[in-house]
């Protein structure tokens, strides 16, 4: 009988899918890359969590903030800036030596309520517009690498978000935006960063046309932020290869700014497996194999959006189970990790 119980016993850990792999964490990820690696940051984690803070100090080599520098955390009423966190988050940066890529100046949401309600003439409008993008500017001149000046500016089918600024400032409101920035700061890196512009070729050929358009006409915007929260269902792989093409190929710098992979995109009952850890390495090892591809002048960096599976925003945001990134909620390596280190 026992013996019988013990064979079960067996058999069930056999069985079980293995989300982890044992592969050395030295050397660090950045460490075999010719481009940064980089992450997006809990301030919070960073600082109470010592395992999080380990990890994120030891692989990475440029980190984004997550929320500090979005409108609502850094300007949270219209004659104060809460830089305090930012700053915080700078320092660590320069003493450790890591980049910090600004994330991000001007977007939809996570807005203020005094700017959301903000009233005014279009001339007031543009006035507080800019003051809060030269302001953030000015105060991290010279120490903070590039900054996602504007983020999803464009819906599904390539036409431009009909959000504030658009309403209250036109559609001339994205290159004004890089124009004021770059004013701020003369030798910042300025990006344009969005979401599906490797899954939408609509929205993608759109973007392109527009950002082509701006740099024609002399405004300084230096590279395209394409956020890849991808799946390993899709998008194909050629559908990846010709977003970073077309994006390098037209002189933009090309980042993946906010890199994760679901392993559980339609929802529902989730079913883990080996054969699920090692799609989703796969698909990672394609990602990287693809970037590798454009010319290394164009290569800006890598960056995960979140350092561990328990960090990730997916499974609040879709109300679904999902394991998207490089380590579990352990802080573990996973076969997506030490696949990395295979493929760079």
């Amino acid at each position: 009988m026992y013996r019988k119980i013990l064979i079960v016993l067996i058999l069930a850990v056999a069985c079980k899918p293995k989300q982890t792999e044992s592969c050395a964490l030295e050397p660090a990820l950045y460490q075999l890359s010719d481009f940064p690696i980089g992450c997006a940051v809990d301030l919070n984690q960073r600082e109470f969590n010592p395992t999080y803070a380990r990890l994120l100090g030891q692989q990475f080599n440029q980190l984004s903030p997550e929320n500090i520098m979005k409108p609502e955390h850094i300007h949270p009423q219209a004659n104060y800036y809460h830089w305090s966190d930012a700053d915080s988050l700078l320092s660590y940066c320069q003493k450790e030596l890591k980049s910090l890529h600004g994330h991000t100046l001007i977007w939809h949401q996570q807005l203020p309520p005094w700017m959301e309600d903000f009233k005014g003439t279009e001339v007031e409008w543009e006035a507080m517009f800019k003051d809060h993008i030269q302001s953030i500017c000015r105060h991290f001149k010279g120490k903070v690498r590039a900054w996602d000046v504007v983020n999803e500016a464009f819906n599904e089918d390539g036409t431009l978000r009909n959000s504030i600024w658009k309403q209250h400032l036109g559609a001339a409101y994205i290159e004004k935006a890089f124009r004021y920035a770059h004013e701020a700061d003369p030798d910042a890196l300025l990006f344009y960063n969005d979401f599906n512009l490797a899954l939408n070729p609509k929205k993608r050929a759109a973007v392109l046309s527009y950002l082509k358009n701006l740099k024609q006409r002399g405004v300084a915007l230096d590279g395209i932020g394409l956020q890849m929260h991808i799946s390993i269902a899709f998008p194909e792989n050629r559908a990846i290869e010709s977003a970073f093409q077309d994006f390098s190929k037209a002189g933009f710098l090309v980042h993946i700014s906010e890199l994760d992979i679901s392993v559980n995109p339609y929802g529902g009952t989730f079913q883990a497996s080996a054969d699920i850890w090692e799609r989703q390495a796969q698909k990672l090892a394609s990602v990287i194999g693809l970037y590798k591809q454009i010319n290394d002048s164009k290569q800006y960096g890598i960056t995960f959006w979140g350092l561990s599976d328990a960090d990730s925003w997916i499974p609040s945001a879709f109300n679904r189970e999902d394991y998207p990134l490089l380590f579990d909620g352990d802080y573990q390596a996973k076969a997506a990790y030490c696949k990395m280190k295979e493929s760079l």
